[in-house]
């Protein structure tokens, strides 16, 4: 076809982006093409040098790509909140995000789902949201208060008359946090029940898995009951999802964490190959740092701070150390609880296991602390600047820091090792995710040590992975961000750069780009996105976000039934 025969005789285009290299999201290699957008949609992919359009965007030494697609996000929080800068989401989709997937870690923001979906129209939101069905919402829904204990057949039934219900309204799926109340307390089988729903709608199960490290987070050496399980353990129980129900299964958050597991990323990917050469549909998303969590961490275990004879059998996360009036004694409590020398040693083994799963002592980094020397500098090296063990520099902080704060200071641990990361990242069924918040609304705004994340998740896999280490080539980051999470889903229409799908489309200069945000300093926004199109409208400009809402809540259609 001679270029603009056609396109010069169609109806103009809203938008034309011009002389880009493409990199459509398959992984392939990239080519040189014009896009021509009309309304939320991509229309013509191909030479427009003869067509119209009410704007031309110049891409010439520039990479296009489909909007990015986390997996594990918490932005529902900010999406849905009565302040308009939360539902801008800047810290994201300065990151090249278009759309992100809701019920992290099981929890739904509002239920049932139509009222989160009122709750995000209300306002209107930045980004898409695809919806899920959180396990813990309805197990909260079904047992209340009473939920620490396996489900009876009545109750689980219950739960997937709501699973039932989410999916019917739209939901695409089932996202489980299995380490954090009140999933902790399911069975195997009570999530291979509820699981057993998907396959009539084409659906798929995302899960923060039981245990991450060699415990789950809120086991301490103190309070061990039998033998724990460990990250290798809740991998087979995500794969034996996959095996018993035929659904597509996402081992979410991808971690070796702690000291002790690291090296474990080559048996999560023998398992994880095994499984697929069955035919299983098992995939993996991960954020690319060495460190986890989204705020900074405390060293000394939060049962310390209680009073004398606390019990501790609740485990790190018992809600009764959260209750008014429980920690408010916290370094008059701690100082009781050294004293005696059988308290003592429990405390320090648990600072250890603490610190070890953390990364170890040369491997955490002091981010908040009345002494401002300190900032910057690693618990090791303040330990032996102070000429005394880790642990004892810990309990002397605690004892000798800010008043306000159970532990004395604040730490942020590298509890991953660089080689399972890159390990991870290699494999062609991991795609990207941030685990990050809107940082308006996220509670964590001037606090030092949030997660770099925040800001800067989906840039640092082009940028220092596949740029700079060249650990991963370039489109196959970008299919990792975009079609391989659409892949997944089960969308139709996003994902990747063609005809007749929405206008969700990135633009970066590859020279430029980077992530910027630190430990130190996580409010710095990523250099080198050009232009963030959502539904055909830019939420970011040249570099300039907008401020615009032109976000939909993606529903699974009645198509998509079985």
């Amino acid at each position: 076809m001679a270029p603009g025969s056609a396109f010069a005789q169609s109806p103009g285009f809203d938008l034309i982006i011009a002389n880009g290299r493409i990199l459509d999201g398959t992984g392939n290699v990239d080519f040189p093409s014009d896009i021509g957008i009309r309304g939320d949609q991509i229309v013509r992919i191909g030479d427009l040098s003869g067509a119209s359009a009410k704007r031309v965007i110049d891409a010439e030494g520039l990479y296009v790509a489909p909007g990015f697609i986390d997996l594990h996000s918490h932005a529902d929080s900010g999406l849905i909140s009565d302040e308009i800068e939360g539902r801008r989401a800047h810290n994201l989709v300065s990151q090249g995000l278009t759309t992100v997937v809701g019920a992290a870690d099981g929890r739904n923001r509002l239920w049932p789902l139509t009222a989160e979906f009122a709750a995000y129209e209300r306002l209107g939101i930045a980004m898409n949201m695809v919806p899920m069905v959180g396990h813990s919402t309805i197990r909260l829904q079904v047992m209340g208060d009473d939920y620490e204990r396996e489900a009876t057949e009545r109750e689980v039934a219950a739960m997937k008359a709501l699973l039932r219900d989410g999916m019917d309204a739209g939901a695409w799926g089932l996202g489980a946090g299995l380490e954090y109340r009140p999933a902790r307390f399911s069975s195997e089988q009570e999530v291979l029940e509820l699981a057993s729903v998907l396959p009539r709608y084409d659906g798929f199960y995302i899960a923060h898995q039981r245990s991450e490290p060699t415990m789950p987070m809120w086991q301490l050496p103190s309070i061990v009951d039998g033998w724990p399980i460990d990250g290798l353990q809740a991998l087979e129980e995500t794969i034996n999802i996959a095996r018993e129900t035929g659904v597509r299964v996402v081992a979410s958050h991808v971690k070796a964490r702690g000291r002790a597991s690291w090296g474990r990323s080559s048996h999560d990917i023998a398992l994880a190959d095994a499984a697929r050469d069955e035919g299983l549909a098992v995939y993996f998303d991960q954020y690319a740092y060495e460190t986890n969590g989204g705020g900074p961490q405390v060293m000394v275990p939060l049962w310390a701070f209680a009073p004398p004879g606390f019990d501790r059998t609740g485990g790190n996360d018992d809600p009764r150390l959260r209750r008014s009036g429980v920690l408010d004694q916290h370094r008059p409590n701690l100082r009781s609880n050294l004293a005696d020398p059988a308290t003592r040693k429990l405390i320090e083994r648990d600072i250890e296991w603490i610190v070890n799963h953390q990364g170890g002592p040369d491997r955490h980094i002091i981010v908040d602390h009345p002494d401002r020397a300190l900032l910057g500098k690693t618990l090791l090296e303040a330990a032996d600047a102070r000429e005394e063990s880790y642990v004892d520099t810990i309990l002397n902080f605690a004892l000798s820091g800010y008043e306000d704060v159970p532990g004395g200071f604040w730490m942020r641990g590298h509890s991953m090792h660089e080689m399972d990361v890159h390990n991870y990242m290699r494999q062609e069924y991991t795609a990207t995710s941030s685990d990050a918040g809107i940082i308006d609304v996220a509670g964590l705004e001037g606090r030092p040590g949030t997660h770099p994340r925040m800001y800067g998740a989906f840039v640092r896999k082009i940028a220092h992975y596949a740029k700079d280490r060249k650990v991963i080539s370039l489109p196959f980051a970008i299919r990792s961000s975009t079609g391989l999470p659409a892949q997944i889903i089960g969308l139709r229409d996003r994902g990747y750069l063609r005809e007749g799908y929405k206008a969700d489309i990135v633009v970066f200069d590859y020279d430029r780009i980077r992530d910027r945000a630190t430990v130190m300093e996580r409010d710095l926004y990523a250099e080198g996105i050009e232009y963030v199109l959502v539904n055909g409208t830019a939420v970011l400009d040249t570099g300039k976000l907008t401020g615009a809402l032109p976000g939909v809540i993606v529903k699974r259609t009645g198509d998509s039934v079985r």
